[in-house]
């Protein structure tokens, strides 16, 4: 009875199996569009009572000049490997939710779609719709998206006259991945992707896009690349977007011009968490009176903020230069970002983080050739929390007024294992924290190694900046008791500000002698002493001709005769220290190897004979060594006599050997076969 039991179930399920994908397949149909089959537009074939949800409508090749409406549930694609064109009047497919019908869920994909002057080649109200692998060209907006959950991808979009990806966004979710934005010209305002978010979103991926050659050409004009938020332009404050997760990573901006300002990446969003990683920038060019930023982000959510792995290049703007900026409301973390040749601003800027209530990490950055007539600077870390700066190279900041890296921790400060390297003139690093802690840093080649925060060292001083609430106060005295309060408040505030109490001790300044006058106390204190000092080794050093020793500079004693090289992975590494011999070679007689954690080496090599090798190793200051190079191998030497045999003991004179191998060679002597 179990038996045949089993058997009606696995009837039944099978019976069920079959008719579940029996009404599957018979629910959708495919119509066909082109000359010669079914239908000869695109419309007609959506308009068609037979055409229901979840259909799709294949395009054969041809051009087709209509403007779709699509009001169902459908995919409309390109036959495969057909060239298929839809040339619009106004927009090339519209998908809508309205009283027409429900377009939600459709996809349009594989499509040349040439739009009119101010015309777009897709818009999309509906929701969960996707747009993919399409080739659409002129008019004024490439891809227009105000529905929900919609996504966006592998599009080559090009030759509008203001927007490639424009969206108006309320809901849902929004993936922009895949596309290539090019060509876009525009007057006032020229935009590659932008973004208004009106209502609240779930996520927000943008990646893996491209854009380029996108240019404002009208006076005063704008181009944003990518932007998320409601901004009032390149002048005003952006608004907020309501954001749950925020994704922009891998994308590529390059070959951005305006005359006015440019905004490379600009998101300002309340996303919980963000991730903004792996974007290249480069080639951001504004004309007079103009500002860039490369990346600005601005993220008010209560989570992580990780900007990491982005690349900056060739940023000239007039006014403002910046690579990255970042304000978050959350933990702020940005590290291994490289950003470089940055010019001819007033103000140009490396990168600039700020987080406004949590920790602010600033780690493992370059940042290089930041160059300005007036103010320059290479990595500003600003934090209400605790503010971290670890291991950031930073070199060529070179202006008027020129810092290589600022950091202001209004709590607790800890700037450890960064190399920055000056040109003389400038100041390495400036600190603002009445808790301050700089250790293990290189800082070499500055007017000033560091400088405790001073306002009337950057600008108008504390009284000076006081002065418009005194004379508010004396011009108004009946307004003494509201604005008292608030004047003694700030007083109270930036005293404290530029009351620095910084230790700096175990840093290297590229001498074991630094110059106490490059240590600016200001307002508070600077304790430098002791500092690390520049040691080289050879190892062995005593070698015969043909063999190696290595050599090791390292900056792991301090002034005082401590050891630190048990804190080995706190040191910088980066450039350089420079190796030289009088005798063998070091690769050649000079040659250059990087600081890794506090210690570099080179291998000496023992090829020119007997004699007192001079080795040194020098990083501004230089020190040397000495390597005894003995007249012979003693290991060569002990091979040749346990192996070379005597011709007189062999019991064959030489000359007998010779004529054995002429005879060989002569055929007079064969070999035995076996």
């Amino acid at each position: 009875m179990k038996r045949k039991a089993k058997a009606r179930s696995f009837k039944a399920l099978l019976l069920i199996a079959i008719l579940f994908f029996g009404f599957s397949s018979a629910s959708a149909a495919q119509w066909e569009v082109g000359s010669g089959a079914t239908y000869a537009t695109i419309q007609s074939a959506i308009d068609n009572v037979n055409t229901l949800d979840d259909d799709v409508i294949n395009v054969h090749s041809g051009t087709y000049t209509e403007d779709v409406i699509i009001n169902k549930k459908l995919t409309i694609k390109a036959n495969t490997g057909d060239d298929v064109e839809l040339q619009s009047t106004n927009t090339g497919f519209t998908v809508v939710n309205d009283s027409s019908g429900d377009g939600s869920g459709s996809t349009i994909e594989g499509f040349k779609i040439t739009n009119s002057d101010n015309g777009t080649g897709v818009n999309v109200s509906a929701d969960n719709c996707t747009v993919k692998n399409n080739d659409i060209n002129g008019g004024k907006t490439g891809i227009e998206v105000s529905g929900g959950n919609t996504t966006v991808i592998d599009n080559i979009i090009s030759g509008q006259s203001e927007t490639g990806i424009l969206g108006n966004l309320s809901r849902g979710f929004f993936t922009v991945s895949g596309n290539f934005i090019s060509n876009i010209i525009g007057g006032e305002l020229a935009n590659g992707i932008t973004v208004s978010i009106n209502g609240s979103l779930t996520d927000f991926n943008v990646a893996g896009n491209t854009l380029s050659n996108i240019r404002a050409i009208g006076a005063g004009s704008s181009v944003f690349g990518i932007q998320v938020g409601k901004s009032k332009g390149a002048d005003g404050n952006p608004e907020m977007a309501n954001v749950t997760s925020l994704v922009v990573s891998k994308n590529i901006i390059t070959n951005i011009s305006a005359t006015g300002a440019i905004m490379g990446l600009e998101l300002i969003t309340s996303s919980i968490n963000a991730l903004i990683s792996g974007n290249i920038l480069s080639e951001l060019n504004a004309g007079v009176g103009s500002s860039v930023y490369a990346l600005e982000a601005a993220i008010i959510g209560n989570g992580t903020v990780l900007v990491s792995g982005n690349t900056i290049s060739q940023i000239t703007a007039d006014e403002q230069a910046v690579g990255i900026v970042t304000v978050a409301l959350g933990e702020l973390v940005m590290d291994n970002n490289r950003i470089t040749d940055i010019s001819n601003a007033k103000a140009a800027v490396g990168m600039l983080g700020l987080g406004l209530f949590k920790n602010a990490t600033l780690t493992n950055n370059i940042v290089s050739n930041i160059t300005s007539p007036s103010i320059a600077a290479g990595i500003v870390g600003t934090a209400l929390a605790h503010l971290n700066m670890l291991h950031n190279t930073v070199n060529g900041v070179n202006g008027a007024n020129d810092v290589y890296l600022v950091a202001a921790g209004f709590n607790t400060t800890t700037v450890t294992g960064n190399n920055l390297e000056g040109d003389g003139s400038g100041t390495g690093i400036v600190i603002c924290s009445p808790n301050g802690t700089i250790n293990y840093n290189r800082i070499a080649n500055f007017e000033y190694y560091i400088q405790n925060f001073k306002f009337s060292s950057f600008g108008p001083s504390i009284d000076e900046m006081l002065k418009p609430i005194d004379d508010a106060i004396k011009n108004h005295p009946e307004l003494e008791p509201i604005l008292k309060p608030i004047r003694d408040d700030l007083d109270k505030l930036f005293h404290s500000l530029e009351n620095s109490n910084t230790t700096a001790t175990y840093n290297w300044y590229g001498t074991n002698s630094p110059d106490a006058a490059k240590f600016f106390e200001g307002n508070g204190t600077i304790n430098y002493t002791p500092w690390q000092v520049l040691n080289i080794n050879a190892s062995p050093s005593t070698i015969n001709a043909g063999e190696n020793s290595t050599i090791t500079a390292d900056v792991y004693q301090d002034s005082a005769g401590g050891d630190h090289s048990a804190d080995a992975a706190m040191f910088f590494s980066g450039p350089n220290v420079t190796f030289t011999t009088n005798l063998g070679n070091v690769g050649s007689k000079s040659v250059t190897a990087p600081w890794i954690n506090g210690l570099a080496t080179a291998i000496l090599r023992a090829d020119e004979g007997p004699g007192i090798a001079t080795v040194t190793a020098a990083d501004y200051q230089t020190v040397p060594t000495r390597v005894t190079i003995l007249g012979a191998s003693k290991i060569s030497t002990a091979v040749v006599n346990a192996q070379t045999i005597g011709m007189q003991n062999t019991g064959i004179p030489l000359a007998g050997i010779v004529l054995a191998i002429l005879m060989v060679l002569g055929g007079f002597i064969s070999t035995k076969k076996k």
